[in-house]
Parts: structure tokens; C-alpha cells; sequence
């Protein structure tokens, strides 16, 4: 969990703020280093998705499940104590990313940084509730992860998670609007830098509907003889 978590995308984002430092050396009003702590975070989170299925499968894989069969807990008590011990331990990875580069990086986002937060605690709530949702609908944990990968990198590309897709054109730009990178990203560059609370609160919103809504789902498909 820690080095996927934290060490994996610190290790990433600093190689990406170290290759990019010239592209963003004319722009004062961001630098490399402020862009791929904003994109590359929320990027991560959402891989955690492919890492949550296999905490919905964590007990059949490890041999353990017996033991829901006698607890006296209802299905969804499992399910949503999953989800929500999942989402506070990948947002607490989260906050330790953005402590980590406000050390290395000198990376402060100030008054913006409790809304930040706020969205990376909906967006990994949504993670954690898609993940939990797929790994009690699929039984392959392998079929999960080779079907998540490629779409999840897709979207990551077509929001400007690994490059700055501005200059890409205005036909480029349409279809960028698929991706929620797109939306999450802008909501943050929005608020630290305008000071435009628009769109990072419609992503707030928009996440947390969409775990509630996975979360409802994961607890009604769930039974206890899935783990066996």
C-alpha cells in the first residue's frame, strides 16, 4: 500500500516535474512542479480502483472467508466497512503525497488546500466504492485488472495527466471532456489559480454521487457465499 500509494507516485512525479521544468519555464503562473502534483494525485487515485477490487476478493483469495458466513453482520455492515476503511487510508496516502511535495517541491496550496483535500477524499470514495463494486461483481480479480488498466490510461492521457493537452488543438480538447481527469483537474487549477470554486465543487459533487451510488449497488449485489 505504501509504495504503490505514495512512494510509486512521488517517484513519478518528480520525474515528470524534472523532464517537464522547461516546457512550463515561460509561464509564471504555474510550474512543472505545481502541475504534476495536481494531475498525477487524482490520477492515482482512481488506479486505486483496480487495488480496491482485490480488497472485495482479499477474503476468498486469502482462504478466509468462513468467517462471514457465521458473523452475525449484515451484508451491507461488509460491504460499506470495506469502502470506508479503503477510502480514508488512500486519502490519508493522499495527504501524505501533498505534505511530501509541499517539503521537496515547495508546492503550497494555501487556502486552496482543504477543498483539494475534500475532492481527494470524494474521489477516493468513489475509487474505493467502483473497486468494491467490481470485485463482487467479477469473480476474476485478473479479468478486473486487464480490463481497467488500458481505459484508466486513456483517460489519464486525454485529461493532461501525463502532458499538458491545451496545445493539442480544439478537436483534441472535445474529446478530452470524457475523461473525468478533465473536469477534476480543471476544478483544482480553477480554484488555485482563479479562485473559481465552479467546477471543483461539481467534481466534489459529482464523485460522491457516484460512490454513493456504487456503494448502494456493491451493498445490494453482495452476499456472503460470493467469498467462497
Amino acid at each position: 500500500m505504501i509504495i504503490y500509494n505514495i512512494v510509486y507516485p512521488m517517484i513519478l512525479i518528480l520525474l515528470y516535474e524534472y523532464l517537464a521544468v522547461n516546457y512550463f519555464k515561460g509561464d509564471k503562473s504555474i510550474t512543472s512542479s505545481y502541475y504534476y502534483v495536481i494531475v498525477l494525485i487524482p490520477f492515482f487515485i482512481f488506479t486505486n480502483i483496480i487495488t480496491m477490487a482485490y480488497v472485495a476478493k482479499d477474503e476468498s483469495l486469502s482462504k478466509t472467508a468462513y468467517r462471514f458466513l457465521s458473523a452475525p453482520i449484515d451484508n451491507s455492515a461488509i460491504v460499506l466497512s470495506k469502502i470506508i476503511s479503503c477510502t480514508v487510508i488512500s486519502w490519508g496516502c493522499s495527504l501524505i503525497l501533498l505534505i511530501i511535495s509541499k517539503v521537496l517541491l515547495s508546492v503550497n496550496f494555501e487556502g486552496s488546500t482543504l477543498k483539494i483535500l475534500i475532492l481527494f477524499f470524494t474521489e477516493n470514495f468513489m475509487a474505493a466504492a467502483i473497486g468494491i463494486f467490481l470485485g463482487i461483481v467479477m469473480k476474476n480479480f485478473k479479468t478486473i485488472k486487464g480490463i481497467l488498466n488500458i481505459p484508466i490510461s486513456i483517460l489519464g492521457v486525454l485529461g493532461g495527466c501525463f502532458f499538458p493537452v491545451g496545445a493539442l488543438g480544439r478537436t483534441f480538447e472535445k474529446v478530452s471532456y470524457i475523461s473525468p481527469f478533465t473536469w477534476i483537474n480543471r476544478g483544482i487549477i480553477s480554484e488555485v489559480y482563479d479562485k473559481s470554486q465552479t467546477i471543483l465543487v461539481g467534481t466534489i459533487l459529482v464523485t460522491l454521487v457516484f460512490g454513493i451510488i456504487f456503494s448502494i449497488g456493491a451493498s445490494i449485489l453482495f452476499n456472503k457465499e460470493v467469498f467462497l
